[in-house]
């Protein structure tokens, strides 16, 4: 039974320029977030217009999940309080608790040059399973989940760079609305093979220099 997460040595994430710094190596040039975003430049303008209204609350909802995972305790939720109640109080944390070591974990893949922070590493209470975790934030409780496929695989893929022989053959997604919170799950395999996919069409577009 897996007991804890070791960190990856010697590696860093500077939030200001949302950019890796890995020990020994240097600027990690890529983010699993910036590979797999398919997303055109007319959607992203669209996306970071609304920035105000969904990066604070990304920012709290996140905050108090890793202090209730780490602590027991969320936290002061301030205006977030819908989202961040009906999270922590899901029925999932009944049978789920956190790896140890496997709270906002970072990775990082050398070969290409990518790393990436998951959510959280999950543990069943009774027999041990392992669920790779994303939280995302929705605006309204009407929200519909959506494909995270390729970010959760990134994140698989990671792993086995940094953790080699970890078993995680699945990966859920959990979606915070105000008033409520669902849980979507993703086998292992299909995550990996989204991943590759975009990681394929990213590389493939850098230039050779």
């Amino acid at each position: 039974m897996t007991t804890h997460l070791p960190a990856v040595e010697g590696l860093t994430f500077d939030p200001v320029n949302h950019r890796y710094h890995l020990a020994g190596y240097g600027w990690v040039a890529h983010s699993i977030t910036k590979v797999i975003n398919d997303k055109t430049p007319d959607q992203m303008k669209r996306i970071m217009a609304t920035r105000d209204e969904w990066e604070p609350r990304g920012n709290t909802v996140h905050a108090c999940l890793e202090n209730f995972l780490l602590h027991g305790d969320p936290g002061d939720p301030g205006q977030y309080a819908e989202w961040v109640e009906s999270l922590v109080g899901h029925i999932m944390w009944k049978t789920w608790e956190a790896v140890p070591g496997g709270v906002e974990a970072r990775l990082v893949d050398t070969r290409y040059s990518i790393a990436g922070s998951f959510d959280a590493l999950l543990r069943h209470k009774d027999d041990g399973r392992l669920v790779l975790a994303d939280l995302k934030t929705q605006s309204s409780r009407h929200s519909k989940p959506r494909d995270i496929s390729p970010q959760l695989g990134g994140y698989l893929n990671l792993m086995d760079q940094c953790h080699p022989g970890l078993a995680v053959d699945r990966c859920i997604g959990i979606w915070a609305r105000p008033g409520s919170t669902s849980i979507t799950a993703f086998e292992g395999p299909d995550c990996i093979e989204s991943y590759l996919a975009a990681r394929s069409v990213f590389l493939a577009a850098q230039p050779d220099f």
